[in-house]
C-alpha cells in the first residue's frame, strides 16, 4: 500500500519538526540536509544534532535512523536531559 504527500496533514505549528508547516524529517541524512550539515566534519553534525534534539521531540523514524546511524548514544543524552527537570534552562 502506498501513501500519497495529499493524504497526510501538516498543520502551521509543527513543534516537534524542522520548521513551522515542515514535516520533520524521518532520517538521519534528511535532517542533516536539512540543517546544512551534511558535508560537515562529525563533531559539528553532533553538535548541531544535540541542539536540534534538545529543542524538537524527535519521531520514531527519526530515532530509529538516529540509533542505526550511531547516533544512538546522542539521542539517549538528549532524552535524559529532557526527562531531568530544569536541565534543558
Amino acid at each position: 500500500m502506498t501513501v500519497s504527500t495529499a493524504h497526510r496533514v501538516f498543520t502551521d505549528v509543527e513543534p516537534t519538526g524542522t520548521a513551522a508547516g515542515s514535516p520533520q524529517p524521518a532520517t538521519v541524512c534528511g535532517l542533516l540536509r536539512e540543517l546544512g550539515i551534511s558535508q560537515s566534519c562529525v563533531e559539528k553534525q553532533e553538535a548541531a544534532l544535540r541542539t536540534w534534539l534538545v529543542i524538537h521531540e524527535a519521531q520514531r523514524p527519526l530515532r530509529i535512523s538516529l540509533r542505526e546511524n550511531g547516533y544512538g548514544l546522542l539521542l539517549k543524552e538528549t532524552d535524559e536531559k529532557r526527562a531531568t527537570p530544569g536541565s534543558l534552562a
